[in-house]
């Protein structure tokens, strides 16, 4: 410790001034003392002035000390009081400045040391002078402490003779004295164990230790093996144990007396403030030896009787009071009082003892906790049983002692059960409170005294126990009495109270020891299993006694406060045990809570036949007999509650209407087990029956009803109602709170895992089952098992396979019950838990699960009560109405059934019911008509039929009929789409389904109508016959022959004999007789025309009901031979035309069918055609539709012509149409609509015959050409505004046509081992011949048809498209079809560039600028697929390459130029270009060896041309000029550089390279003179203007040329011709110098090509020119 600055001065003028002081007071008598202190004063003097620093003046004050104290020593020898009191202020400045000691480490031992210790063994010899002396006592006790506190300085026997000063003054006469030596003893104490704690820390480093003097004699020492200051605490302890136990001491010599009582209270804080210094083993063993040794055997010793007797003032054989000790005490204190401040400290020793060293002493805290556990019988009055209590409290308290005792006693099998035998303890000190041990049978006095204190207690017979509050294990009464030579006075109720508190805190500590054990640390060792056992252990042997004990408490308990801590600590109890697994010893905690929360513990055996758990073993006490009756006890617990019990049918039913009383205590109680019951529902496993029949008597005996939703609240009442329920308004608040805790047992059932959730299930339906028997004798029934079964199923609807069909079944079950109330909420249950798993996402699939559900709501159609059956009705209708999108089609049929079933075989049902149900039938058939399977559309039609045919509501039959007729039209429009196109109405694709049936469906309905028309009313009766007969005739399409057959014979003939039987047999009257005849005589006489007879046979001769699928297209074909369609009107023909088109693909579709096996949709009466009448049918085709072109084409010339002819004085503009008003009388014109029905007949007919015509239908002369010609048909104007092209194909419904016709020959052309793919090129020339549409030029006077814009217009939005997409499709076959061989010798490629070559030309004077781009991307495209083949195949395509050259002659310097164009677009334009020069390039010139010399040469050529400027050299300004073409020119040039080296490695190349090369070079190196000459006559004109950069980089471009060339020289010296050529180029390069200053970089590259020109003169081989 450093010592600063100011305090250094302090202490220099603080010393001056004390020897002067002392100087003057000893001047007159002692004048050695004043001598000294001016020596003194003088030295200080020196120091102070010598030294330079204040740590140089502290070292030279230590360096000093001997003489310091000199004066001051002279000063205490005096004994006069002044200068003693000086002397040992000076003595105290100098210890606490440390001048006594200047030597931080132990182990350091010098002169200066030695003379330091010698100076403090002065003082304190001078110190024990005084006390010899009695002279200054409180002064000498104000600088012992001090001294020894200072570091090392006093240890040794220097140490003991310090403390033994201060244990001498503890004796003095003054109490003031006496105080502070009782201070400073327990300061010294504490001093020498606190440097054992910093010797342990820092063993590592030096400490200086100064041994004694005089030394230690060896027999009485301390170990060797401690150091220092562990050894002056071993003498001091051991000296200390001595003393208590009355022997003279070894170390502290010089005590004549000391009290046990300090020495017990010393020995205490010792042992609790310094744990480290007697547990580690490894640093101190002896230590712990004099715990086993000394301390233990010493507390026993005390503990024993005798010793009580013993006198506790002499403590030391040689005290000189030991003589008349007796006479210390007066005569009338008794033993009893001489024993209490001994044994009270001797228990709180053993309690430290055993919460800090247990591990160490294992036996001696057995015996400790076995001598408190002595001290709590029944025997023990006074203090010793409270006192003992409060030990064990602090024990129990601990969960760390539970976890000991149960692992080093408990669980060994020959060992003492400790934490058995404390628990048991302390439950007998329960008992034995709560036992009346007076022969008073005055219980009402102890009744009136209990209401009269009116604080808590516990009241039992003849008995009132008052509860002391504020009780914890650190709060004691007796314990903390260390002030008091006697016990205070004990209240009354302290033990019980102090074991109530004891019991709780032990119940927390046993469940936080299986906590721990549970859940150990990273360091804790062992295994699971063993800690698991360890914990059961604990609990097994700590819970009956805990559950007695509790139990007992809570039956006497008279308080809430009370009550509700014993409740918690009987929840702990619970949740250890669930925690543990303990199955039995649960059992009774849940079971003594049960009874808790019922009016009596003999409640559920006596109400409910549950019988109590049996005890484990033999000696444990039952709990019928642990806990008490209730009913025998006096009770001052408000009732809250009466009434009869909950019903059960397993007792007799004389106990229904037995009167029982609930108390507030009861509710508390209540609550407390709904929380333990939600909190560890999975733990309860076979208690699941208890728990829930507790929870059902309570809501009953509660009046606490469920709700719909399956929750409780309490039963609202009148107050003039007789309810058998009472229920007081004190009670209200605490219902409110049980049934919000009630609420939770649901949610915490559902959050079980499956077998267990199962396993409630299954006790909720026992219980359920038992409310059933009860309400099957009339009696009201408790319905909470069927509230917390629907309550728990809605919140598990994520797993409706666990439980739905036992749930589903029992509340089928209950549905059929005779009791109202439990029928109703059944069926309340299973419909909304229906409801709300239609759509719940579960495991399942739903087709399982909606089958599932919708099976059980079909179950309830079995049972006859009309309030199920209209919660089964809501219910549908809920479903259908909020969720019937996500029912499928497999849960329709049962929905129809449900809904059917309303209506019983009697035609009769409640009027309610009928109505609803009809309101779902016009639901299902309004709204879910095309989402329900056809297979329902029968059942769908029987239950309206059933409907029509009730007898409740004549109404609902009339709607039912007029329902009928809505399916009929539905009916007849779906069976179309069903077989070929999307429902429109619907917006969903329907399942296509056989002809069988359909025509099933269409027999119901005949039936079903046929049976309404025989109704006994009259209004149902004439509404069906109005229907039967006109939907027969309208939709007598819909049936074969074969179904005809039966709708004649099974329906209609059966119908006329009902009839007529019924006419017959009927009365006369009007209403009867006259009816049947009116009715159906009146439809049969609206549908006799002949005229829609004929109309109906000929839309509908399609159908197979005469066989005629044969006939018609024998008469069409006919009919198309051997008349002209000239002669038939428009409207016929297009009859016949869309006939033939459905005939075809009926014909068709019969066909696939038949081939795929699908026998049972094949028409049995219309046999496939054979294939010559399909070949027949397509030449018929063929002819039709060429006839049909022609006529077309013919019609409008001859309308031109005579519009021509009649104003021949007016000028007329070229027109393509015409008006039909100048055709001649009788003359058919075809429009766009006829050509699309012809080509729609197309596909199917084609399909058929494709596998039997010849190539030559397919070549452009016939189909190819028709196509052609059809498309070449005018339009006429008339129709021309109704011809609108499609929004997705921007194409007109014909050309549509013709493109799928021209796709199905093209795929069926590229199917592998066909005969026809040579007819692949006449497809793609037809096709270009429509692409040629774009291509045509457009008049200025000719108009679109109908006049309505202008021709460019209509053909953008007619035209082009069509063109473009053929053009498209072209390429595509092509491109697709380009390997195979008919294809490639062809030569289509050849046509397909020359026919590009013309959009190409036109470029920006076609129609669409698409056009040209489209051809541009097209060209490419196939000149990368066909050259390949090409150049392996010279001789065949040897024209090939001047098509090429030509068509990409037209496109690069094509005249069409648009000056409107941004720059941009250009260059977009541009690069295309380049992109074909690139193909040029890669694809040609790479290969020249392989194509024609005058080829490569125009190939070469076109580069040249391409690679110079097009802008004129004279224009300075024109650089932004729309013909300038950098990007061509450098592309051009670049390839003409490229192809100087050749484009191939391979030697068999190497005369072809050569050829290029010299080619290449000479026109690059043209190309370079003249850009060269061009710059130089450009820079020169230009005079200060600046020549566009784009002619800069032309010649930079041109000199790098010349670089390349001359290394291309260097490498091959053989080139003669190159050679020559570069020695004439090098003067245009000369002249390029002027111009050079230009650019840095045109100077730069200048330059390089100059310095090159060294490389080709110092040539070693000169070629020779």
């Amino acid at each position: 410790m450093s010592i600063n600055a100011v305090d250094s001065k302090k202490l220099v003028e603080a010393l001056l001034g004390d020897l002067r002081l002392l100087s003057q007071e000893a001047k007159k008598k002692q004048n050695h003392v004043k001598e000294a202190a001016e020596t003194g004063v003088v030295r200080i003097r020196n120091i102070s002035t010598a030294s330079v620093g204040d740590t140089v003046l502290i070292t030279n004050l230590r360096a000093a000390c001997t003489e310091l104290l000199h004066p001051l020593v002279l000063a205490c020898e005096t004994r006069h009081t002044r200068l003693v009191q000086i002397a040992l202020q000076g003595i105290q400045r100098l210890v606490q400045h440390r001048i006594l000691s200047g030597v931080n480490e132990m182990n350091r031992l010098s002169k200066k040391n030695l003379l330091f210790q010698n100076g403090a063994t002065i003082v304190t010899n001078e110190l024990w002078a005084l006390v010899e002396a009695e002279c200054e006592e409180l002064r000498v006790l104000q600088t012992v402490p001090p001294l020894v506190s200072s570091e090392l300085v006093v240890t040794g026997n220097t140490l003991a003779k310090c403390i033994v000063m201060c244990f001498r003054l503890h004796f003095a006469k003054d109490p003031i004295v006496i105080n502070a030596a009782s201070a400073a003893v327990r300061q010294l104490v504490s001093t020498v164990f606190e440097r054992v704690i910093q010797e342990d820390g820092i063993f590592s480093s030096e400490l200086t230790v100064v041994n004694p003097s005089g030394g230690r004699p060896s027999p009485r020492a301390a170990p060797p093996t401690l150091r220092p200051c562990a050894a002056d605490a071993y003498m001091l302890f051991k000296d200390l144990c001595l003393l208590i136990n009355g022997e003279a001491p070894i170390w502290l010599v010089g005590i004549q007396e000391m009290t046990r009582t300090l020495g017990l209270e010393l020995l205490e804080s010792l042992l609790k403030g310094y744990p480290s210094v007697f547990i580690r083993y490894f640093q101190h063993t002896e230590f712990a030896d004099l715990l086993k040794d000394d301390v233990c055997p010493l507390i026993i010793r005390l503990f024993s009787p005798n010793v009580k007797a013993m006198h506790i003032s002499s403590q030391h054989p040689s005290s000189r009071t030991s003589n008349a000790s007796i006479s210390h005490y007066p005569p009338t204190i008794s033993h009893e009082r001489q024993s209490f401040p001994i044994s009270m400290r001797l228990v709180r020793i053993v309690t430290l003892i055993v919460q800090f060293y247990q591990n160490i002493l294992h036996t001696e805290c057995e015996i400790f906790i076995s001598t408190l556990l002595k001290f709590v019988d029944g025997d023990r009055k006074g203090w010793q049983r409270p006192l003992a209590l409060e030990s064990l409290h602090r024990i129990v308290a601990s969960p760390e002692l539970v976890k000991w005792m149960t692992e080093s006693f408990d669980c060994r099998p020959n060992s003492t059960h400790v934490l058995e035998q404390v628990a048991t303890g302390l439950s007998t000190v329960v008992q034995q409170c709560l036992v009346c041990t007076t022969f008073s049978s005055d219980q009402e006095n102890e009744l009136e005294r209990s209401q009269e204190d009116g604080g808590p207690g516990f009241l039992t017979e003849g008995l009132w126990v008052p509860f002391v509050d504020k009780l914890t294990a650190k709060k004691a009464l007796l314990l903390d009495s260390l002030d008091r030579m006697d016990a205070v006075a004990i209240p009354d109720g302290y033990v019980i109270s102090r074991c109530c508190v004891a019991l709780c805190d032990l119940a927390q500590s046993v469940y936080m020891s299986i906590d721990k054990l549970c859940n150990p640390d990273e360091n804790e060792s062992g295994s699971s299993e063993a800690r698991l056992e360890i914990a059961k252990i604990a609990y097994a042997n700590s819970q009956p006694s805990i559950l007695a004990a509790i139990g007992s408490l809570l039956a006497a308990s008279t308080d809430e406060m009370v009550s509700d801590h014993l409740f918690v600590c009987l929840t702990t109890l619970i949740r250890a045990g669930c925690r543990v697994g303990a199955d039995a010893d649960l059992h009774r905690s849940v079971y003594v809570l049960a009874i808790m929360s019922l009016p009596s513990p003999s409640y559920l055996t006596q109400f409910a036949g549950i019988s109590p758990p049996s005890p484990v073993s033999k000696r444990e006490v039952p709990i019928s007999e642990q806990v008490f009756d209730l009913e025998a006890w006096p009770s001052t617990a408000q009732v809250t509650a009466t009434g009869p019990p909950c019903p059960c049918p397993v007792v007799s039913t004389e106990l229904w209407n037995k009167q029982v009383l609930l108390t507030s205590k009861n509710l508390k109680a209540a609550q407390s087990f709904i929380g333990s019951v939600t909190s560890h529902m999975e733990e309860l496993k076979d208690l699941w029956y208890l728990c829930m029949a507790t929870c059902e008597h309570l809501s009953w005996l509660l009046a606490m009803r469920p709700t719909q939703i399956g929750q409780f609240e309490r039963e609202t009442r009148d107050d003039h109602s007789n309810g058998p329920t009472v229920v007081t308004n004190a009670a209200l608040k605490d219902i409110g709170i049980l049934s919000s805790t009630m609420d939770k047992v649901a949610p915490a059932i559902a959050a079980l895992p499956d077998e267990s959730f199962l396993s409630v299930i299954d006790a909720l339906i026992r219980l359920s089952d038992e409310s059933l028997a009860v309400a099957a004798t009339g009696r009201e029934s408790s319905l909470f098992p069927l509230a917390v079964l629907y309550r728990v199923c809605s919140l598990s609807l994520t797993r409706i396979d666990v439980f739905w069909t036992k749930t589903a079944n029992h509340f089928i079950k209950v549905c059929n019950h005779t009791s109202v109330s439990m029928r109703d909420w059944a069926a309340v249950a299973l419909t909304s838990l229906a409801k709300h798993a239609i759509k719940s996402k579960t495991s399942m699939d739903a087709k399982s699960q909606q089958e599932m559900i919708i099976s059980s709501l079909l179950a309830l159609c079995s049972i006859p009560h009309i309030q199920v059956r209209r919660r089964q009705l809501d219910c549908v209708m809920s479903l259908m109405q909020t969720d019937g999108s996500f029912l499928l089609s497999t849960s329709w049929p049962n929905v129809i059934q449900i809904i059917s079933a309303i209506i019983d075989n009697d035609t009769g049902c409640e009027l309610s019911l009928v109505r609803q149900g009809y309101l779902g039938l016009r639901l299902v058939s309004s709204d879910f008509l095309q989402s329900i399977p056809f297979d329902c559309i029968s059942g769908l039609v029987e239950a309206i039929s059933r409907y029509s045919k009730q007898n409740t509501d004549q109404n609902i039959s009339l709607s039912a009929l007029t329902l009928l007729v809505k399916i009929n039209f539905s009916l007849s429009f779906s069976s179309q789409i069903f077989q070929w196109t999307i429902s429109d109405f619907v917006y969903r694709k329907m399942e296509a389904v056989g002809n069988d049936a359909s025509e099933a469906v269409w027999m119901v309905l005949y039936t079903c109508l046929s049976e309404s028309c025989v109704d006994s009313r009259f209004a149902v009766r004439k509404s069906a016959c109005q229907t039967l007969l006109p939907t027969v005739t309208a939709h007598g399409h819909a049936l074969r022959s074969a179904a005809w057959h039966n709708v004649i014979w099974q329906i209609m003939i059966p119908l006329l004999d009902k009839v007529r039987s019924q006419t017959r047999c009927a009365s006369t009257e009007k209403s009867n007789g006259r009816a049947y005849n009116a009715s159906f005589q009146e439809i049969l006489n609206r549908n006799n025309g002949l005229k829609r007879v004929f109309t109906l046979c000929l839309l509908y001769q399609k159908s197979s009901i005469r066989k005629e699928n044969h006939f018609l297209l024998s008469m069409i074909l006919e009919l198309s031979g051997k008349h002209s369609l000239d002669t038939l009107t428009g409207q016929l023909a297009m009859k016949m035309r869309n006939c033939l088109c459905q005939l075809f693909v009926t014909l068709n579709v019969n066909s696939h069918e038949k081939s795929n096996g699908s026998e049972s949709t094949i028409d049995v009466v219309a046999p496939e055609l054979p294939q010559a009448q399909w070949v027949e049918s397509w030449k018929v085709w063929l002819r039709i539709s060429r006839g049909l072109a022609r006529q077309g084409c013919a019609a409008m010339a001859s309308s031109v012509n005579a519009e021509t002819k009649s104003t021949s004085s007016t000028p007329r503009m070229n027109s393509s149409t015409s008006s039909l008003a100048s055709l001649a009388p009788g003359v058919y014109v075809p429009g766009p609509s006829h050509l699309t029905a012809i080509l729609h007949i197309f596909p199917p007919l084609f399909d058929k015959v494709a596998k039997s015509i010849t190539i030559d239908d397919l070549k452009y002369e016939s189909l190819p050409a028709v196509l052609e010609s059809m498309m070449n048909v005018p339009i006429p104007s008339e129709q021309a505004p109704f011809v609108l092209p499609s929004s997705s194909t921007h194409l007109t419904p014909t050309q549509e046509a013709l493109l799928e016709a021209v796709k199905i020959v093209f795929v069926e052309c590229t199917i592998s081992g066909t005969s026809l793919r040579s007819a692949i090129p006449d497809q793609i020339r037809l096709l270009l011949k429509f692409a040629s549409m774009a291509t045509q030029r457009i008049s200025p006077n000719k108009v679109a048809p109908g006049g309505q814009k202008s021709y460019r217009d209509y053909a953008l939005t007619t035209i082009v498209p069509f063109s473009e997409y053929s053009l498209r499709i072209a390429i595509e076959f092509f491109t697709s079809t380009s390997q195979y061989p008919d294809v490639a010798n062809s030569l289509i490629a050849i046509d397909i560039i020359k026919f590009l070559g013309e959009p190409l030309y036109m470029k920006y004077t076609c129609i669409s600028p698409t056009t040209w781009k489209l051809a541009a991307s097209s060209l490419m495209s196939v000149l990368r697929t066909s050259i390949p083949y090409a150049r392996q195949n010279p001789e065949v395509f040897r024209s090939l390459w001047s098509t090429i050259c030509d068509t990409m002659e037209r496109w690069l310097f094509t005249p069409n130029k648009s000056t409107r164009l941004a720059a941009d677009e250009r260059k977009r334009d541009e690069l295309m270009e380049c992109q074909a020069v690139e193909i040029i390039r890669s694809e040609m010139l790479a290969y020249a060896s392989r194509l024609p010399q005058e080829d490569v040469q125009r190939l070469i050529s076109l580069l040249h041309r391409g690679s110079i400027s097009q802008i004129d050299s004279t224009d300075v300004l024109a650089s932004d000029s729309h013909t300038q073409r950098n990007e061509l020119a450098k592309a051009c040039f670049d390839a003409l550089l490229m192809s100087t080296d050749g484009a191939q490695a391979d030697p068999e190349e190497e005369e072809g390279r050569g050829i290029l090369g010299n080619v290449a070079v000479t026109s690059l190196l043209q190309r370079c003179t003249q850009v060269m000459s061009d710059f130089c006559k450009d820079w020169s004109a230009a005079g200060d203007l600046r020549l566009p950069r784009s002619r800069i980089l032309e010649i930079i471009s041109a000199l790098q040329a010349v670089d390349s060339l001359i290394a291309r020289l260097a490498r091959d010296p053989r080139m003669t011709d190159l050679y020559s050529q570069l020695i004439s180029l090098f003067p245009a390069v000369v002249d390029v110098m002027p111009c050079c200053h230009a650019d840095a970089q045109l100077e730069q590259q200048l330059i390089k090509t100059i310095k090159s020109y060294q490389t080709l003169f110092l040539l070693q081989n000169i070629p020779q020119v």
